[in-house]
């Protein structure tokens, strides 16, 4: 028997709420440590990082993991993007930034895609610019994501939810994301 929330919203409406507020909370504090105490929400990461380096096996796994979780919770990467090289060394440290960053990229702007697009189409998705750069995106997307990858002045972690709330595919999105974020 399935039971319908207080509103009458099926299960799976009641379970995306919960999860789009933990998104929300974890972004939340993202951007409060950033702003509030950018130099702790860095000296934070630092000190995990130490704790991360002797786990052997498990380091690159925590590492990846904790990657994720800052590019969701809008942490710019700096130093984990630095503290990679310096505990796996530069070869071993880029692989699993890489990673670590493409499936943060990708997690936040499947957070974006599912959760806020259809509330900001249905804002401002009849205003004919946003109508023209979601179509532009969505036929030539891929080069656009690589060339604000490869550009430093777009913010990584804004753009990752902003590209959600495009018609991009996934793939040419998380492919352009890799390439893009490489060098």
């Amino acid at each position: 028997m399935i039971t319908l929330s207080a509103r009458n919203e099926p299960p799976f409406a009641t379970r995306r709420k919960w999860l789009l507020l933990g998104i929300l909370f974890l972004a939340g504090i993202g951007l409060a440590l950033y702003f509030r105490f950018p130099s702790r929400a860095q000296e934070l990461l630092k000190v995990v990082l130490d704790q991360i380096k002797p786990l052997g096996l498990w380091a690159p796994v925590l590492f990846v993991l904790l990657y994720i979780v800052s590019c969701v919770a809008m942490i710019p990467g700096s130093v984990l993007t630095l503290g990679g090289g310096a505990i796996f060394g530069l070869v071993e440290g880029s692989i699993y930034v890489s990673i670590g960053a493409t499936l943060g990229a990708t997690a936040a702007f499947l957070s974006g895609r599912h959760f806020a697009r259809d509330w900001v189409t249905a804002k401002i998705g009849a205003h004919p610019t946003f109508a023209a750069l979601d179509r532009a995106v969505a036929t030539e997307g891929w080069k656009i994501v690589l060339l604000t990858r490869l550009c430093a002045i777009f913010p990584f972690f804004l753009l990752n939810y902003g590209y959600g709330l495009t018609r991009i595919s996934l793939r040419h999105y998380v492919m352009a994301t890799w390439i893009g974020i490489i060098p």
